[in-house]
C-alpha cells in the first residue's frame, strides 16, 4: 500500500496559473544565472587542461548520483515548497563562494571551483525532483504534459538569454562578475517560490516506515516502458555528454573562435530547446512520448555527428540546433512518462531515481570523456559519440514499442 498525500486546500484556477507563472518566472532569471555561471567556469578553467573541464562537470553531478535514494525519500516526506527554497539556498552560497574564492588568475583555483560546484550539486539535487514532482499539483494532472513543455521552453529561453551574453559579459569583465550575477539570479528564484502558493506534503504513515529508499529505483526496474527510457537514456548521456568536455576545445582551439563565438554558439542549443519544449508538450499517451524519447535520442546523435562533419562555426550551430531541440524535448518526454506512469506519493524517489541514472551516465561519461578528447581529440570524439547515441536511439525504440501501450506496473493507476 503507497503511502498517502495529505489533503491540501483546494486552490482556484487563477491561483494554480499564477503560481505556474511565478515558478516559469523564476525559472527564466534562474537559467540565465545558471549559464553565466557554466561559461564563466568553462572559460576560466579551459587554460587548465580537460582534466579541470571534466572535474569541474563532475562535481556538481556527483552529489544528485549519490543522493538520489535519499533526496527522493525527502521529496515525499518534507513540504516541497519549503523544501524548495532550502535547494535554492544552498545553490546561491554555492555561486557566491565560486565567484568570491574560486575564481583567481586564469586556469587557477580549480580546487575552490570544484568543491563549490560539489555544493551546488547537493542544491540540484533537491531541487530537480522537487520541480517535477510540485509540477503536475500546480497545473492538474490533465495537464501537467504541457506544464513540463512550458518549464522546458522557459528554461531553455533563459539559458539563450545567458549564453547570448555570458561570453560578451566575461570579455567585458571578469569570470568572477559573472558568478556574481548567477548567484544574484538564485535569490530572484527563491523570492518567486516563496509567493507560490501550491503545496505538496506527503503525509507519514507507516508505509512511508517500511518502503525503502530505493522504492524509486524498484518503480523503475518494474515499469518497461520506464526501464527502457531511463537505461536507453543513461546510456545515451553516458556516450554523449563529452561533448561538454570537447566542445569548448573544438570551438576555441580547433576553430579558433573566440569567448563571445562560443557563448553564441552555444546559445543555438536552448534557443532550440524552445521549440523542442513546446512541442514535446502538446504529446499526448504513453505510446507517442515512448516513441518520441527515442527518436530524439537519435536526434541527438545526428546533431553530434553534424557538428563534427566540418571544421567550422557554422557545422556547429546546425548540429546545436537539432541537438537543442531534441535533448529538451527528451526531458519533457521523460518527465511526462514518469508522471504517468507514477502515483503521486511515490514520485519524489521514482523522479530522483531517474536523474541518480542519468547523473550516474554523466558523470562516468565525463570521466572517460577527458581521456578519449585527449587521446583522439575533440572532433573525432564528438563524432564517434554521435554515431554510437543514434544506435542507443535505434535500439530504445525497438525494445520500448512493446511496452507504451500496457498499463503501468506496481505503480498505482496513471494519472
Amino acid at each position: 500500500m503507497h503511502p498517502q498525500v495529505d489533503a491540501v486546500p483546494q486552490l482556484s484556477a487563477a491561483t494554480r496559473r499564477r503560481d505556474l507563472g511565478l515558478l516559469l518566472s523564476g525559472a527564466a532569471v534562474s537559467t540565465v544565472g545558471s549559464s553565466l555561471a557554466l561559461l564563466a567556469v568553462m572559460v576560466h578553467l579551459e587554460p587548465a587542461g580537460p582534466g579541470w573541464i571534466a572535474a569541474a562537470w563532475g562535481a556538481e553531478l556527483l552529489p544528485v548520483v549519490l543522493l538520489a535514494p535519499v533526496v527522493g525519500r525527502i521529496v515525499d516526506r518534507v513540504r516541497n515548497r519549503e523544501l524548495l527554497l532550502g535547494a535554492i539556498g544552498l545553490q546561491g552560497v554555492a555561486l557566491l563562494l565560486c565567484g568570491l574564492l574560486g575564481v583567481q588568475a586564469p586556469g587557477e583555483g580549480g580546487a575552490v571551483i570544484v568543491g563549490s560546484l560539489v555544493l551546488l550539486g547537493v542544491g540540484t539535487a533537491l531541487a530537480n525532483p522537487v520541480v517535477a514532482a510540485l509540477l503536475p499539483r500546480v497545473s492538474g494532472e490533465e495537464h501537467a504534459t504541457r506544464a513540463y513543455g512550458w518549464f522546458s521552453m522557459i528554461s531553455q529561453a533563459g539559458f539563450l538569454a545567458g549564453f547570448a551574453v555570458a561570453g560578451v559579459l566575461v570579455d567585458a569583465t571578469s569570470e568572477r562578475t559573472a558568478l556574481l550575477v548567477a548567484a544574484g539570479t538564485t535569490v530572484v528564484m527563491a523570492v518567486a517560490v516563496a509567493f507560490v502558493r501550491t503545496q505538496r506534503l506527503p503525509g507519514p504513515g507507516r508505509a512511508h516506515e517500511a518502503e525503502s529508499v530505493w522504492l524509486g529505483f524498484a518503480r523503475v526496474r518494474a515499469d518497461r516502458v520506464l526501464l527502457v527510457g531511463v537505461a536507453g537514456l543513461g546510456v545515451a548521456t553516458l556516450i554523449s555528454v563529452l561533448v561538454n568536455v570537447a566542445d569548448v576545445f573544438y570551438v576555441l582551439d580547433v576553430i579558433g573562435a573566440s569567448p563571445s563565438a562560443y557563448g553564441l554558439v552555444t546559445a543555438l542549443w536552448p534557443a532550440a530547446g524552445v521549440v523542442g519544449g513546446w512541442y514535446a508538450g502538446r504529446l499526448v499517451g504513453d505510446v507517442s512520448l515512448a516513441r518520441w524519447l527515442a527518436g530524439t535520442t537519435v536526434a541527438v546523435g545526428v546533431a553530434l555527428l553534424t557538428a563534427a562533419s566540418v571544421v567550422s562555426v557554422v557545422a556547429v550551430g546546425i548540429g546545436w540546433l537539432i541537438g537543442g531541440a531534441a535533448n529538451t524535448a527528451q526531458r519533457v518526454c521523460l518527465n511526462a512518462l514518469v508522471r504517468s506512469r507514477t502515483d503521486d506519493a511515490a514520485r519524489g524517489r521514482v523522479f530522483s531515481a531517474v536523474s541518480g541514472v542519468l547523473q550516474a551516465g554523466n558523470v562516468v561519461g565525463l570521466a572517460a570523456g577527458a581521456g578519449v578528447v585527449a587521446l583522439v581529440g575533440a572532433r573525432a570524439s564528438m563524432a564517434w559519440a554521435g554515431a554510437a547515441t543514434v544506435v542507443v536511439g535505434a535500439v530504445m525504440f525497438r525494445l520500448g514499442r512493446a511496452g507504451a501501450d500496457r498499463p503501468p506496473t506496481a505503480t498505482g493507476p496513471a494519472a
